[in-house]
C-alpha cells in the first residue's frame, strides 16, 4: 500500500455478525465463562462433601448447593445472551445497518459515526490494542475493551489488502488471524 493510500469501509453491521463479535469478546478473548465454573466446581464439590457425610439433611443440603452452583452459571450465560440480543434490537441491526465508517492509512484509523455526527479523530497504530481476523470480520480493538468490526467484503480494497494495512500499522505480534479466510 503506498503510504498516503486510504482504506475507507463504510461498515453495514447485522445481527449475525454482531452476536458473533459478542460470543468472541465475552467468551473467548476475556474469558468471561470462568469464573461461572470455578464458582460451579466449588459449590458440586461442597454438595458432594455434604453427602458424603451421610448426615440428616445432607441430602437435602447438597441439593440445594448443586441448584445454586449450577443454576447461577445458567442465568449469567442466559442474561448475556439476552443483553446481545436487546442490544441488537435496540441498535436496529437486523439485516444489516450502517453504523460507521473506517478509514486506514499509514498514519492510523479514524472511525467516523453513521449516527451521529462525530468522528474518533486519526487513532495513530501504536495506540491500537490489537486486531483479530475471523472467519468472516476483522475486529479491530482500539483500546483493550473498545473494538471496530470490519466484515468482510465491505472495504474499497480486498480482504487481504485490509488485513495486510492493519498487521503493518500496529505490529505481527498484535495480529491474530485464526480463523481468517485462507488459515
Amino acid at each position: 500500500m503506498a503510504e498516503n493510500q486510504i482504506v475507507t469501509i463504510p461498515v453495514r453491521l447485522d445481527e449475525k455478525t454482531f452476536r458473533r463479535f459478542a460470543h468472541f469478546d465475552m467468551l473467548r478473548l476475556r474469558r468471561r465463562w470462568v469464573r461461572p465454573l470455578v464458582f460451579a466446581l466449588i459449590l458440586c464439590a461442597f454438595a458432594a462433601v455434604a453427602l458424603a457425610t451421610h448426615l440428616p439433611q445432607s441430602g437435602m443440603i447438597a441439593a440445594v448447593l448443586l441448584v445454586v452452583g449450577l443454576g447461577l452459571p445458567v442465568v449469567y450465560i442466559g442474561m448475556f445472551l439476552s443483553q446481545v440480543n436487546m442490544q441488537a434490537e435496540r441498535w436496529k441491526l437486523g439485516k444489516g445497518r450502517a453504523v460507521y465508517t473506517v478509514k486506514l492509512s499509514g498514519e492510523g484509523f479514524q472511525v467516523i459515526s453513521d449516527r451521529k455526527q462525530e468522528n474518533t479523530g486519526i487513532i495513530p497504530w501504536e495506540k491500537a490494542a490489537h486486531a483479530f481476523r475471523r472467519k468472516d470480520c476483522i475486529y479491530l480493538y482500539a483500546t483493550p475493551v473498545k473494538a471496530f468490526l470490519l466484515p468482510s467484503g465491505q472495504a474499497d480494497m480486498p480482504d487481504e489488502t485490509v488485513w495486510t494495512v492493519i498487521e503493518d500499522g500496529i505490529g505481527v505480534r498484535k495480529c491474530n488471524s485464526s480463523g481468517g479466510k485462507g488459515k
